[in-house]
């Protein structure tokens, strides 16, 4: 796999497409190669980041170096009350692919129930029984074709691959632990520890514009616009018939033929949605936006998994990682906080690196495994700060609101000293940097979380599927009130799956290309 080629600029002045998708992210490139599959139906994808693909973007060692550069767009919560009033940084890709192009390329699908409560819920479709085969769709995993994968699908899945020797250190000191070690968390299974699946290919990121759009890109009825912010949609009737689009200081009217699809995830869909007048009518009327449709659950339902870094000192001579087709996080496990737990609520993820949080230092010779809440039951919300594109978004997960959240972290982070304490590791731990065997109970470990605690980069929920008074699409994405338009991307998800989004992102996608089809015949 080699860098794909930028997206050069484009006229379409005076054009009207079937489907104008309104974001290249995760779920947006899928869609818009999905449905320029049919010949005679005309496809629009805009993307307000780069058309282009760098190396620090293809090349998986490199991917922290794109945090906070130009291809991030580089948001940050208000400050968190309950983590001692910090602000949490959230990278989103700012480039072709979104946060696909920027993320740690980790494959998971997440548990089978996850769906099936969706379904449960009233999202009829989403049980695992009817997802299932959409993610088998897009998957060309490396072991070949069984009930669980599929082959020959545009998203290359690895598994072969050299470790860091740490890692394989870690994995049999979890083992020594007790915790089972399980060859395939996409199989069977979900729980125990693993490496971890790569989305790459040939040493490179297998993001979805390099996977779905580039073998799509010389399609006659595929436009792909780079470079360009949706500032609205144009509703006449009920009806989208336009979406308004900004390419530097200029702003014009793109007509809509069939549907516009939002695909601008989790932070920027419910945006869009609510500068269009789609969203709390009180909320919108702070800012002039006349209501179009009072949609209470625009921007609500806003969570996040939670990653707590802990550091732990090696012997001098520790290598560092240097393989660039590898990203430095190469095991993750799925454990559960208590025995009566059914499903996986923990998912601790290990670097070859050291990962301090904010404010805090340490020797460079050392290796990250950081606690993580699964199932948050904290909840937020996204607001708007004015009635414009470029005015910021009022980002407010309420973190680790709840008792739960809290004690899942403590839970994670002692049995990650569990994990550590095993003859396995002996070789390779000197000591507890962060948080320190100081912080010996659980008060003290929840001022560290409370200290420390990040994100996941697993945001979702704001513009929810379900039946209640705060869903905002309906199962088949449509949203509420207004006709010709779907949500397809992370914000849909109505709780945060059992693992890393992007996999679940690009199965909605998918999904998404069926049910406009369906619509369509």
């Amino acid at each position: 796999m080699t860098h794909p080629a930028p997206f050069p600029p484009v006229d379409i002045t005076g054009k009207t497409f079937d489907y104008v998708i309104c974001g290249g992210g995760s779920a947006g490139c899928v869609l818009a190669a999905r449905l320029s599959e049919d010949e005679g139906t005309s496809v629009l994808l805009i993307e307000g980041g780069h058309g282009n693909t760098p190396g620090m973007v293809s090349t998986p060692l490199r991917t922290i170096e794109i945090w906070r550069s130009d291809y991030d767009w580089g948001q940050s919560t208000v400050p968190q009350k309950h983590c001692h009033n910090r602000q949490i940084y959230w990278p989103r890709g700012k480039v072709i692919g979104g946060s696909s192009a920027m993320n740690g390329m980790i494959y998971v699908r997440g548990h089978a129930m996850d769906y099936d409560a969706w379904a449960l819920a009233g999202c009829r479709g989403w049980d695992w029984a009817n997802v299932l085969p959409y993610f088998r769709r897009s998957e060309d995993f490396d072991r070949g074709e069984d009930a669980f994968h599929g082959a020959g699908g545009p998203l290359h899945v690895t598994t072969d691959y050299t470790a860091h020797p740490v890692m394989d250190a870690l994995i049999d000191a979890a083992v020594q632990a007790g915790i089972p070690y399980n060859p395939d968390y996409n199989g069977a299974t979900l729980d125990g520890i693993s490496r971890i699946q790569f989305n790459t290919r040939d040493g490179r990121r297998a993001s979805t514009a390099a996977a779905f759009l580039e073998p799509a890109r010389n399609r006659d009825n595929l436009t792909v616009l780079p470079g360009t912010r949706v500032e609205k949609l144009i509703i006449e009737a009920g009806r989208v018939v336009a979406v308004r689009c900004r390419r530097g200081a200029e702003s014009f009217d793109v007509a809509v033929g069939r549907e516009a699809v939002l695909s601008a995830g989790t932070l920027e869909s419910p945006r869009i949605l609510m500068l269009s007048g789609i969203g709390p009518a009180a909320h919108l009327d702070e800012f002039d936006i006349a209501p179009v449709v009072d949609l209470p659950g625009v921007g609500q339902n806003l969570h996040d998994h939670t990653l707590l870094p802990m550091v732990f000192e090696s012997r001098p001579d520790y290598p560092f990682p240097t393989d660039p087709a590898l990203p430095p996080m190469q095991v993750h496990a799925f454990l559960k906080s208590h025995p009566s737990v059914v499903v996986p609520d923990i998912q601790p993820l290990f670097f070859s690196v050291p990962a301090y949080p904010p404010g805090f230092e340490g020797p460079m010779n050392a290796f990250t495994l950081h606690a993580a809440g699964l199932r948050p039951t904290s909840r937020g919300e996204i607001r708007l700060t004015g009635a414009g594109i470029d005015d910021p978004l009022h980002l407010d997960p309420n973190l680790l609101a709840t008792d739960y959240d809290v004690r899942t972290l403590i839970t994670s982070m002692k049995q990650l000293r569990e994990i550590v304490a095993q003859p396995a590791l002996r070789d390779w731990v000197k000591g507890e940097v962060c948080p320190g065997l100081t912080r010996d109970d659980d008060a003290a470990l929840a001022d560290y979380a409370r200290a420390a605690v990040g994100s996941y980069h697993h945001q979702v929920g704001t513009c929810a599927i379900g039946v209640t008074a705060l869903s905002v699409v309906d199962p088949e994405l449509r949203v509420y009130g207004v006709a010709g338009l779907r949500v397809a991307d992370a914000s849909v998800m109505p709780a945060v799956p059992s693992g890393n989004t992007n996999a679940p992102t690009i199965m909605i996608g998918e999904k998404a290309a069926d049910l406009i089809r369906a619509a369509r015949a």
